[in-house]
């Protein structure tokens, strides 16, 4: 089970509120704990919510805006405290920064044969159902140990992968041995996207992190031509999608696999030259992946950015802002744009703390680096 999903087992411990936050005394060892008030009344919730992902959708049910930052150095202390005792928040929290991950690259076993509908498999239940079922057409089970690397970061091999069964982790490589995992991927994960349409290298390695069973599309080499052409309109849009975010300076440090269940979130929607889509000081509960086209950033009249494809923006309201436009956003021509909601951004974030806090420092960056501009 993802760590976000997983039920928080804390020591039995007493909330004690005060004007600036409240005090954490473990009842066993009588230990206390200073917080201050967002730490505090994440831990409240969270005896309640039951798990990160829970905490995350009751804050949002509330009107309130959660900070993954916040949240995710609180847990962290309570962590390393041993307040919180499951066993796979250590590793995830404690070791993650320079953990040495041991792996093999056995060949995987053929699974049964297989007999799954496209409309039961992420992205191709996407596509029109002849388009799907040829893509399919070659598509095998693989069955894979514990610690088996399915892709390699810096690889170029175009094959595509649907995890059905098990669990795996995304890792961005830091060196030869030491590895950072930034995502969890479960059942129904889809991972080797952007090499299968783009043919550019793998951006990380997927280590399968129990017995799992996967589902291997392998490419095939009519499928570029195919994916330019007029009878493959969703999977074109969806090569739109990938290559912005392949070129986004915003996402560029993560992996592309694990952004795959915000893509799946996003509409796609085309807007014309000179449209205003949406004015500074406006509540905002939407953001955008830019996917063809530019827009220009204006603050208080003033033009301070012209974003191109790949640019993402909105998210500054989503994450840092409290809900405020922080920025004008005008179209300079026309364009097409993934618009995802703010209660879909945040239950894919919810699902991935860690991707979630750097998208929400990227966007606090992002904040800083506009005011620097309109100065």
């Amino acid at each position: 089970m993802k760590i976000e999903k997983e039920k928080v087992q804390l020591q039995a411990l007493q909330l004690s509120p005060n004007a600036d936050g409240g005090t954490l005394t473990l009842l066993e060892s009588r230990k206390s704990y200073r917080l201050n008030r967002l730490h505090f009344s994440y831990v409240d919730i969270l005896r309640n919510a039951g798990s990160i992902e829970g905490l995350v959708q009751f804050f949002l049910g509330q009107g309130w805006l959660v900070s993954f930052r916040e949240l995710y150095n609180l847990l962290q202390f309570l962590v390393a405290e041993n307040i919180v005792q499951n066993p796979s928040f250590k590793s995830y929290f404690l070791d993650q920064p320079n953990q040495e991950v041991h792996f093999h690259n056995a060949a995987l076993e053929k699974g049964a044969t297989l007999s799954l509908k496209a409309q039961d498999l992420p992205f191709f239940r996407s596509l029109e159902p002849a388009l799907a079922a040829y893509l399919l057409q070659k598509a095998e089970r693989l069955n894979a140990p514990p610690q088996a690397r399915i892709t390699q970061a810096g690889k170029k091999e175009r094959d595509l992968y649907i995890l059905l069964k098990g669990q795996a982790a995304i890792y961005r490589v830091l060196d030869e041995k030491r590895r950072q995992r930034i995502a969890t991927l479960g059942p129904g994960a889809i991972f080797g996207e952007t090499g299968f349409l783009l043919n550019l290298p793998r951006t990380a390695d997927v280590i399968t992190t129990q017995a799992s069973e996967i589902l291997r599309v392998p490419h095939l080499p009519e499928f570029d031509s195919l994916i330019k052409s007029d009878k493959a309109q969703s999977l074109q849009h969806r090569f739109w999608v990938l290559q912005a975010l392949a070129s986004s300076p915003f996402f560029k440090d993560l992996p592309n696999e694990s952004l795959d269940s915000l893509i799946f979130t996003g509409k796609l929607y085309q807007a014309p030259a000179h449209q205003v889509l949406f004015q500074e000081g406006q509540p905002g509960n939407t953001c955008y992946i830019l996917i063809q086209g530019n827009v220009v950033v204006s603050q208080k009249g003033k033009n301070i950015n012209v974003l191109a494809q790949g640019s993402c923006f909105g998210e500054i309201s989503l994450l840092v802002s409290g809900g405020q436009r922080t920025a004008t956003i005008t179209t300079q021509q026309n364009s097409i744009l993934l618009e995802i909601h703010q209660n879909d951004f945040y239950r894919v974030l919810s699902q991935n703390i860690f991707l979630a806090k750097d998208i929400e420092s990227l966007a606090a960056q992002r904040l800083e680096n506009d005011a620097n501009r309109a100065k």
